[in-house]
Formats: C-alpha cells, sequence, structure tokens
C-alpha cells in the first residue's frame, strides 16, 4: 500500500450504544496524527425486543460508507450479532474499497470462520494491534506481521501470535462520549447526538478480567487463552476512575445521576477501597451501583461503600441448588453463605438484586422446587434479575450440554442464538411445553414479578393436594399472560427515533 497524507477508518459498534471497547478505540485513534475518523453505532440492544436490521437501516450505512470512502472498517462483532457484521462487510465490499477487519470475543474465540468473512481479525485487546495497523496502512509499511491479528495473505492465512495482556490500565485513553463523528443508526433514522450521556446511568469499567471461571461465561475461554501472557485481573486506580466520572459529567449535554461500575471484585482491595473512600464521595458524590460474586460480599465493606454512596449492589446465585451451581455452572458459593450474608446486609439499606438463571436443561423438577424454597428466604422484599439460558459457541456449558444430549448442535447454532437473545434473553414465561418443570419455571417468574405472595405461592407448590395442583395451574396461566403484557410493553418503549 502507497503512503497517503490521511488514512480514514471507520468503526462499527452492533447493537451496542454503550460499547465500552469501541469507543476506547475511537479516543486512541484520534489521538494519531493523519487519521480521519468515525465510529457508527448500528442498532442497539435492547432486551427481550431485539430487531433485525431494516433494508432502510441498511441504505444508510451503505451511504455512510460510501460518502466517507474508509480505508479500513472495524467492527466488533459478539456471537449472535455474525449475520448482521456479514451483511454490513457485504455492503462495504460493495460500496468501498476497504480493507474489514473484525474484532471482539467472537473472532477471539472463533477465528477461523471469521476469516472466511474478514479481510483481517483481532484476537484479544484491541488497542495495541489497531493502532499498529492504523500507523502501518498510513505510511504504506508491512503490517501482516502484527501480534494479536491474522491476516489474509493471498490463498492463505498468517496467523500471528498473541501479544501481552496490557497491565497498566491506567495508560488507556477514556472511552469517548458525544463526538460530532460519531453516527447513530436505529429505526430506520440516523443522527449524531450521543444517547448514551442523555441517560441517567453511566457505566464505567474499573477493572479488565474476572478471577473466576463460570461455565457459562467467556472468561472460562480467555482465562486460559491468556496464561502466559501476564495477570488476567487488572484494576484501573481511583484517581484514573474518578477522572474518566468527571470528564463525562463536564459535557454539556450530560444528563448522568448515576454511576454503574462493572466489575466483580469492587472494594476488594483494602488500599484501593481507602482511597475510594477519601475521594468518590467529594469528588463525585454520586449514588453508584456495583456487582459481585457472592462469594467476595463483605458485610463489613459493604457498610463502607454505603457510606460512600452505594444505592444497589447485585449479585448472582443463579440458581437454589449448590449441586447445579458447583457442578454445571462451575460458580463458588453455597446457598447457606449466601442466605447469611443477604441476611447480613439487609438492615444497611442498599437495594439487593439477585441474579438467576433459568431454561436450565440440567434443572428438574425437585431442583425448581428447591431454588423456590430458597429464594423464598431471602430478605422481603426480594428483587430479581431472571435469565434464559443461553449456549455459546465454544463455551464449557455448551460443551457439556452437548455431550450430555441436552441440546442439539443446530440449538446451539449461531442462527438460534441470534433468535433466542432477540426475544429470550431475559426469562419469558410460555404455556407450552406443559410440563411441570415449565410450571414452576413460570411461579419463579411470577414471584420475581412480585404478582403472587409467599403464603399463595408455598400453598401451589409445596402442598400435595388437589386444590393445590389446580392452584399452581391457574399460577401458570397468570404467569403466561403476564408476561404478554410485559412483552407488549416493551415493544411500545423502544426508544423512538430522533
Amino acid at each position: 500500500m502507497h503512503p497517503k497524507n490521511t488514512i480514514t477508518v471507520v468503526l462499527v459498534a452492533l447493537y451496542r450504544f454503550q460499547n465500552f471497547p469501541i469507543r476506547i478505540l475511537h479516543a486512541q485513534l484520534e489521538a494519531m496524527k493523519g487519521v480521519d475518523l468515525h465510529t457508527v453505532f448500528f442498532k442497539n440492544h435492547l432486551t427481550n425486543a431485539i430487531q433485525q436490521q431494516t433494508d432502510a437501516e441498511e441504505r444508510l450505512f451503505g451511504e455512510t460508507m460510501e460518502a466517507l470512502q474508509p480505508d479500513l472498517v472495524g467492527m466488533s462483532v459478539y456471537s449472535p450479532y455474525v449475520a448482521c457484521a456479514r451483511r454490513l462487510t457485504e455492503i462495504v465490499r460493495n460500496r468501498t474499497r476497504a480493507l474489514v477487519l473484525w474484532g471482539g470475543i467472537h473472532p477471539t474465540l472463533s477465528p477461523e470462520s471469521c476469516m472466511e468473512e474478514a479481510d483481517i481479525i483481532c484476537r484479544g485487546e484491541g488497542e495495541g494491534a489497531l493502532s499498529e495497523l492504523v500507523s502501518a496502512l498510513g505510511s504504506g509499511r508491512e503490517f501482516r506481521g502484527i501480534e494479536n491479528l491474522w491476516v489474509r495473505q493471498g490463498d492463505g492465512i498468517r496467523r500471528n501470535p498473541m501479544r501481552p495482556l496490557i497491565q497498566n490500565l491506567d495508560a488507556m485513553p477514556f472511552p469517548a462520549y458525544d463526538r460530532p463523528n460519531f453516527s447513530f443508526i436505529e429505526s430506520d433514522r440516523v443522527w449524531q447526538d450521543d444517547p448514551a450521556i442523555e441517560e441517567s446511568t453511566l457505566a464505567v469499567m474499573p477493572a479488565r478480567g474476572c478471577p473466576f471461571h463460570c461455565s457459562f461465561c467467556v472468561n472460562s475461554l480467555l482465562r486460559p487463552m491468556y496464561k502466559e501472557l501476564g495477570p488476567y485481573s487488572r484494576r484501573r486506580s481511583v484517581d484514573n476512575i474518578i477522572e474518566e466520572i468527571l470528564s463525562v459529567l463536564r459535557l454539556e449535554r450530560s444528563r448522568v445521576r448515576m454511576i454503574e461500575f462493572h466489575d466483580e471484585n469492587f472494594g476488594t482491595s483494602e488500599g484501593w477501597l481507602r482511597d475510594f473512600e477519601r475521594r468518590y464521595p467529594t469528588e463525585i458524590g454520586l449514588p453508584f451501583k456495583v456487582q459481585y460474586n457472592p462469594t467476595l460480599i463483605r458485610a463489613s465493606v459493604v457498610k463502607r461503600l454505603v457510606d460512600c454512596g452505594l444505592h444497589r449492589l447485585k449479585f448472582g446465585i443463579e440458581t437454589g441448588t449448590d449441586s447445579i451451581r458447583k457442578r454445571v455452572f462451575n460458580r463458588a458459593g453455597r446457598n447457606r453463605d449466601i442466605l447469611r450474608m443477604a441476611w447480613e446486609i439487609a438492615d444497611l439499606d442498599v437495594k439487593t438484586r439477585y441474579d438467576l438463571i433459568l431454561d436450565n436443561p440440567y434443572d428438574t423438577d425437585d431442583t425448581l422446587r428447591e431454588t423456590l424454597a430458597f429464594i423464598l428466604r431471602l430478605p422481603k422484599p426480594p428483587r430479581f434479575n431472571l435469565y434464559s439460558l443461553q449456549f455459546f459457541p465454544h463455551y464449557p456449558l455448551t460443551r457439556k450440554a452437548l455431550a450430555d444430549g441436552h441440546v442439539t448442535k443446530r440449538e446451539v447454532s449461531l442462527e438460534c442464538l441470534q433468535k433466542r437473545m432477540a426475544r429470550n434473553w431475559a426469562f419469558v414465561p410460555r404455556l407450552f411445553p406443559y410440563t411441570e418443570r415449565q410450571i414452576l419455571q413460570n411461579l419463579i417468574w411470577l414471584y420475581a414479578q412480585r404478582k403472587v405472595g409467599d403464603a399463595s405461592l408455598c400453598r401451589a407448590v409445596f402442598q400435595d393436594s388437589a386444590a393445590a395442583r389446580i392452584r399452581r395451574h391457574g399460577l401458570h396461566w397468570a404467569a403466561v399472560f403476564h408476561g404478554r403484557i410485559n412483552a407488549l410493553q416493551r415493544q411500545r418503549s423502544r426508544r423512538p427515533a430522533r
């Protein structure tokens, strides 16, 4: 490639307006000389109301690409949206002469299949690889040997090794917000104003990497990949985090009133926590949310965080059955310890929300009753996020379910994953199959929605009588009805086009 004065780069975020990697990469590339940079946020994720791209949205994307005529288009690709990435890649090829790079979780885990679509893929962290690639393209230098990149080379593929993990996270730029070279495409419209800073809650990532190996989580695959490439769990300084938040609060259009920290190890380091206590209440002072693995929660730490402004704490119990939590989910924590911790923090004036996973083929009628009995013992009123178990490519849980005959290869295909994610990411009550297992799952949902009280639920589930069976079936129908109403409300509440 011949040197040129300016290289035009377009980053594309699929179904995620709040896309941390893309926003960080945008901030990094905009600091480089000779780069004409643009980022397109193509559609947004709306839980259980995801819609496929329309002809009008594809046309708007194509017109944007044709007007910009990029040299490089980099897409962040998540497994459920591979079909969308393929279609947009086709549009890029038809409208421009750009090289197409795929990065993100899916190319990291499924590089061979992604090389059938893209000219280049990036495995793992993209900051170093993308900046080197853009610099090489802009100066006409060879780029096929850059670490983390797989590059199409004639009829073959050059598979470069992974580079060490970034250890100094404070050296990374803050995610970019409210840039004039942002475009958002959704609901058959395109606009430039960044909706992320108009939200009341700002999401912040204080760390990278997780110390756990849950079988349904991508960290169970990423940790082994980076075994020889440096510590996997890394943390930003309090000073760096506060400066990021302030940079967003200073924006003219910022409407942020709450901070949500995405980090399962928040405040577990004593020195870090002391620094946070000293600075956050005076320099930020906004209420905030945190999330934890239950084995890391300490009531004494929660009390200190409450004094700093903690508003809500979320942790994943996932199931009310110890054997499934350990044997199927490979997740730490026992019911008795979770209950003890839940009651210890119940009097600290902080809202607690619990994650539960349903549609788990390893659940039986007995384990679901055990889960119901468990959640009835949580402090009142309990609040829940109920998820439907998803089978992502290559994950340990997916491999186990395939080996045990609980799912078929078709059921774990990308096509099926996309359909499930679109309508059944959060658990949805269903009338069929009309089995005891489905009925019990629907009753868990009904209780989580506070549509049935403790006493009525106990009579329906834990009594063996004709009246109990009739009551149980009635609640099953009620769950289906209320679930349908919720689905209609979600559809109506979709963000209007600008």
